[in-house]
């Protein structure tokens, strides 16, 4: 398979297993929808690739939702991610402009201190499954980590890059997740930090063209890996559509709708996630506005 896909591996000796992805052109879409300055797109391809990642591990039809909600100027982070390898996000501000601290900008005083809320959501499930863990640094991949082990109880290891050249254009982007697996050894958990820390830097191997098998050989403590096939494309898809607007819009009330019929103008709605707009003509306004008022009666 090729880099579009999310590669998935284990050891032979079953003791750990990792997926790695490349995100290069899914997180080039994602600059040009938001139109987003370096520090934005660096945080989001970060956060849409682990979301990417994590949503890998689970069954066919789920997904998972991960929101960044810290007190930085970035605002806001949300991406949903789903089993399918379909994956969207949202930035709070997407032109941030911060100066670099010693050559790096500083993805983590962006995001500043708050809460990662991780939501779960199962098909045969009534209810999401929700964790909230603290913002640890803000680099998304340690506080991806942090939940695994927080939540889950498992030793995890997450790389996640976003490379930019000196135009601010997505060079390359990607991600590793190792877990242990139940059972292995605790032996096994500086011996994966030690060889993670010596490693190449994971922004090298992705812009150098490395393989999913060579990127996730790179950090684990073994080459004898066996690959898993995980067939769907990754892409960026949004599931926006003039039904959710209205039931979006319904959500406002009778009030705030009543106040735009009278502007006798459409409505114009603009989708957060994917930057699609929607007109609401003032009929359509009416007929919501009824419909919220015989549902009251």
């Amino acid at each position: 398979m090729s880099s579009k896909y999310i590669h998935k591996f284990h050891s032979e000796d079953l003791t750990i297993r990792a997926s790695s992805v490349v995100t290069t052109e899914l997180v080039r879409e994602v600059q040009k929808i938001h139109q987003s300055f370096p520090i934005a797109t660096i945080a989001m391809g970060r956060l849409l690739t682990g979301a990417l990642l994590m949503a890998s591990g689970l069954a066919e039809e789920q997904q998972v939702s991960i929101r960044v909600k810290g007190d930085g100027p970035i605002g806001e982070l949300t991406t949903d991610a789903s089993f399918e390898s379909e994956v969207r996000i949202y930035c709070g501000n997407p032109k941030i402009d911060l100066a670099p601290i010693d050559g790096k900008l500083p993805i983590g005083q962006a995001i500043g201190k708050g809460l990662l809320t991780i939501t779960r959501f199962h098909k045969f499930h009534k209810h999401p499954q929700v964790s909230v863990v603290e913002i640890q640094s803000g680099e998304i991949a340690e506080d991806i980590s942090y939940y695994y082990q927080q939540s889950h109880q498992i030793p995890c290891f997450v790389a996640l890059s976003v490379s930019l050249d000196r135009n601010g254009d997505v060079r390359g982007a990607g991600g590793v997740i190792l877990e242990l697996m139940p059972g292995a050894p605790e032996s096994l958990v500086p011996i994966l930090e030690s060889k993670i820390k010596r490693g190449k830097p994971l922004s090298e191997l992705i812009v150098g063209g490395a393989s999913p098998l060579e990127i996730v050989s790179e950090y684990s403590h073994t080459t004898r890996l066996k690959e898993s096939q995980h067939p769907f494309p990754i892409k960026y898809s949004c599931p926006c559509s003039p039904e959710r607007v209205d039931r979006t819009l319904k959500l406002l009330g009778k009030a705030s709708i009543a106040e735009m019929i009278l502007k006798g103008t459409p409505c114009e709605v603009k989708c957060q996630f994917c930057g699609r707009a929607f007109s609401v003509e003032v009929e359509t306004l009416r007929r919501l506005h009824d419909e919220l008022v015989t549902t009251d009666n």
